[in-house]
């Protein structure tokens, strides 16, 4: 990718993330996927856009995006989560995002997730930095004391393993945020407005993107993509190195 083909993929995302609060703003179109589980008009249009635009400028890439699935490509890949944190969009609450992240020979070699209602817009390019808004982001370890974590509720395992790892993070002096968009949470670790992230099953699109935030501003993840993390999804913990080390141990027995 070009310095050029970048600069019109954030003004492109931008521009989506204005048509988005828009739709909303004039009243959405909403479908039904599942059990809390919604999908938008404004989901359907940012991803159409996109994907259009990404496969007129990279059309040996392939594109997996959370509402039209996957197209196969003969070198990298695009993916895309349109509105992460759809329940919080149509409510009106600032916390949703555009999350798309690049992918090459499992490699994530770019990460864009853009907040538009909080104006913020994350930017990670393998190798270079991870950037909120042109300020580079450097994860700083916090006091034992203090660590707060993100964590995320997945449909594909049961209420009980939820509060039991809520208990366990509890007991042991830790405290946790769920604001119903990893995306942006995982934008938020690597920003230091909480210190990891958890989530038991995620899907691939909802993370990459933060990952990449997340390692080029001085944190580690777990391999997200392995065990066809990319299809099928997987555990994610992410966040500074200390938290992490503390969380696995924590962990560890609910597996």
């Amino acid at each position: 990718m070009t310095e050029q083909q970048q600069q019109e993929l954030c003004n492109l995302i931008r521009q989506l993330g204005a048509s988005a609060q828009k739709l909303r703003d004039a009243g959405l179109q909403i479908e039904t996927k599942g059990r809390q589980d919604f999908v938008s008009e404004a989901d359907v249009y940012v991803e159409t856009e996109l994907k259009q635009w990404l496969g007129e400028q990279f059309p040996q890439d392939g594109f997996l995006g959370e509402e039209s699935g996957l197209i196969a490509g003969e070198s990298g890949i695009w993916v895309l989560d349109p509105i992460d944190g759809t329940t919080n969009f149509i409510q009106g609450m600032d916390y949703w995002c555009i999350s798309l992240a690049y992918v090459k020979q499992d490699i994530i070699e770019l990460g864009i997730i853009y907040s538009p209602d909080r104006n913020e817009f994350f930017l990670a390019r393998r190798g270079s930095g991870a950037f909120l808004n042109g300020q580079r982001l450097f994860l700083h370890e916090p006091a034992s004391d203090s660590v707060i974590v993100g964590m995320g509720r997945s449909s594909r395992t049961t209420a009980a393993r939820y509060t039991q790892t809520l208990e366990s993070i509890l007991n042991d002096g830790i405290e946790y945020r769920r604001f119903g968009a990893g995306a942006l949470m995982l934008a938020h670790v690597a920003a230091g407005l909480v210190h990891a992230y958890y989530e038991e099953h995620i899907n691939s699109w909802d993370v990459l993107a933060g990952l990449l935030l997340i390692t080029e501003a001085g944190g580690s993840s777990n391999a997200f993509l392995e065990n066809e993390g990319l299809l099928k999804g997987n555990t994610v913990l992410a966040g500074s190195q200390t938290v992490l080390s503390r969380l696995s141990t924590l962990l560890t027995p609910l597996k």
